[in-house]
């Protein structure tokens, strides 16, 4: 009896190919481009036409000096074998901070402090809002008319409301390529601007970790005004069905509804202060709808040389919202949970196969970073069976500053302007 021949991949069709590529990772659809001339060209098309949307497990992102100042690196928890270099747009990514990721967007500030969407996938880019039209922002100009400097004017929707001139409040002033250092902690979109321009950033920002936000389209920030007694101070921020949901450094958590086509907002408490300030707080939202917060406690390592700091412990607590209290969790089952300057995000294992249930996987918080620009980048898996962290990777490859590590769940959707 002949041996029947062994099938011939390279022969399929392309409307099948398409849906076998379709169903890949892109580790494995970029490896699919050297079957066959025929496969290359499909999953380039299917790139370039912007077909492509299959699900991501998340990347770690960051730069390195091989990669040169207008590359990143993407190291995929689906192939941990491989980082692919991916080109970027200027201004150069090297020269940027990130401030937010989320949807597979990142949001960057430049060297002049203005913030931008990007997405490393795709290579496209938005402008978000100038810097300047943040409520407590004012721009200084030299005698020819140059941009000098920035002031930051210290004052909330509280106590410090009134405000008959900026000379009566307390001011820092920075020039502008240091400026983005010392005015946001982290921003947040509430949904991939690739699927539509219905987006809104939602921006926590100094004085006092204040609220302001900006929809796709808008020509200035919103600054939310809470307008009560006291300070809020803004640590965490999610977005879920129209609602944006931000927690404080003490575990209160409000729900802000930003009015479409409009500048208007309402805002509720929902959950009163939970804790004190143990450590950097994140508020995550699971696949059942229960709301955690996220407790995160570092230590300074001081086995080494500069004191670097380290995540030593985290906590999880579910919400109670009926008794205003929390409870702790002893597991958090076949889940993984992402924290840091990432989207505070939960991840059911059973649909990325390539997570490890019942771990957290970290990055630095970007407002924290300022007085240790070039120390080890606090970046790792932490178990919350045994309670351990490890790092991702030893020795750490990227560039500590001024582009921090950052883990991004890559979208290869295309916007309608690029399609």
């Amino acid at each position: 009896m002949d041996t029947p021949a062994a099938a011939d991949w390279s022969e399929l069709p392309a409307d099948v190919l398409g849906l076998v590529l379709l169903n890949l990772e892109f580790p494995d659809l970029f490896r699919s481009a050297a079957v066959c001339k025929l496969w290359r060209a499909t999953a380039r098309d299917m790139r370039r036409l912007g077909l492509y949307s299959h699900a991501q497990t998340p990347c770690l992102l960051y730069t390195t000096a091989a990669a040169g100042p207008r590359a990143a690196v993407l190291y995929s928890l689906a192939d941990k074998t491989t980082s692919y270099t991916v080109p970027l747009p200027d201004p150069p990514i090297a020269e940027r901070h990130i401030v937010g990721s989320s949807h597979g967007w990142l949001v960057t500030a430049d060297h002049r402090s203005e913030l931008h969407l990007l997405n490393p996938a795709t290579g496209e880019q938005l402008d978000l809002p100038p810097v300047a039209t943040i409520e407590h922002v004012r721009p200084l100009y030299d005698d020819t008319g140059n941009l000098n400097n920035y002031k930051l004017v210290y004052y909330d929707g509280g106590g410090n409301s009134h405000r008959s001139n900026d000379d009566d409040m307390h001011t820092v002033t920075h020039p502008p390529e240091t400026f983005r250092e010392f005015l946001y902690l982290k921003a947040v979109i509430s949904s991939d601007p690739s699927r539509g321009d219905d987006y809104t950033v939602m921006l926590i920002h100094h004085p006092y970790l204040q609220l302001s936000f900006a929809r796709s389209g808008d020509k200035k920030w919103t600054w939310i005004k809470m307008g009560n007694n006291e300070c809020e101070w803004f640590e965490d921020c999610i977005y879920h069905d129209g609602v944006f949901y931000a927690q404080t450094v003490h575990g209160a958590i409000h729900a802000i509804d930003v009015v479409s086509a409009s500048s208007s907002f309402t805002h509720r408490l929902i959950l009163k202060p939970t804790m004190g300030e143990l450590g950097t707080l994140y508020i995550v939202r699971t696949t059942e709808g229960d709301i955690l917060q996220v407790l995160r406690v570092t230590e300074e390592d001081e086995d080494s040389e500069h004191k670097e700091v380290r995540t030593t412990g985290i906590g999880v607590f579910k919400v109670d919202y009926k008794k205003q209290d929390l409870d702790e969790v002893d597991d958090i089952g076949n889940n993984a949970l992402f924290i840091g300057t990432s989207y505070s995000i939960c991840l059911p294992v059973k649909d990325y196969p390539h997570l490890m249930p019942n771990h957290v996987y970290f990055d630095d918080d970007y407002g924290y970073l300022v007085h240790r620009k070039h120390l080890r980048r606090d970046v790792g898996v932490y178990d919350y069976t045994n309670d351990t962290a490890i790092d991702v990777w030893n020795p750490q490859p990227w560039l500590n500053w001024p582009l921090a590590p950052v883990w991004i769940t890559p979208s290869f959707t295309k916007t309608a302007k690029y399609s």
